[in-house]
């Protein structure tokens, strides 16, 4: 199952990463360039904390304060919550509930390696939008992996369902280019 995966598993290792000294000026920079929702914070090169976009909300512009003279130190959370990537993705999820995080630092031999998201956790739990079955996905080794379509909305539908269905569910937006409609002597009506 999924849930009992190591959570390094899901962690993406590109790691954006920026000096604590910096500002949240260009810290921001950083995460809109990389379409990102946090950054790493560093002192001479090691992972000292995390900013995220909700730091920056909450601490600098909810509180009218100049993001070009507030350094990333002064906002960012430190100490980062972390798991070792060993650590089943469930045990995971429960902490991210208890310390009401969206994201998860993941660390090897006490070193920061990787990070995954909430999303990131949905994407290798996919259900399809339309039908409601699971979409086996590539984590689930002892099966093959199932061909899916995502709408630009974050839903998933399987590929059969999507012929079915042509717009997603969820937001309305075109899902193919192309539908086929059988024969009406190819249905139970015709």
């Amino acid at each position: 199952m999924v849930l009992d995966l190591p959570a390094g598993n899901i962690a993406r290792r590109d790691l954006i990463k920026i000096e604590e000294d910096k500002s949240v000026y260009d810290a921001t920079k950083m995460i809109v360039e990389n379409n990102r929702g946090s950054v790493v914070v560093t002192r001479v090169n090691e992972s000292i904390g995390i900013l995220t976009e909700r730091d920056i909300i909450t601490k600098v512009v909810a509180k009218s304060l100049d993001p070009k003279s507030v350094k990333v130190k002064d906002v960012m959370t430190s100490p980062p919550v972390t798991i070792d990537k060993d650590r089943p993705l469930r045990e995971a999820i429960d902490v991210m509930n208890k310390k009401k995080v969206r994201r998860m630092l993941v660390t090897e031999n006490g070193k920061i390696i990787g990070i995954f998201t909430l999303r990131d956790i949905a994407r290798h739990m996919r259900t399809c939008t339309y039908c409601g079955e699971k979409i086996r996905s590539i984590l689930q080794s002892e099966e093959e992996p199932e061909p899916y379509v995502e709408c630009e909305c974050g839903s998933g539908y399987h590929r059969n369902c999507v012929e079915t269905v042509a717009n997603c569910v969820n937001c309305g937006k075109t899902l193919v280019t192309s539908v086929v409609y059988p024969e009406p002597s190819e249905t139970f009506s015709g």
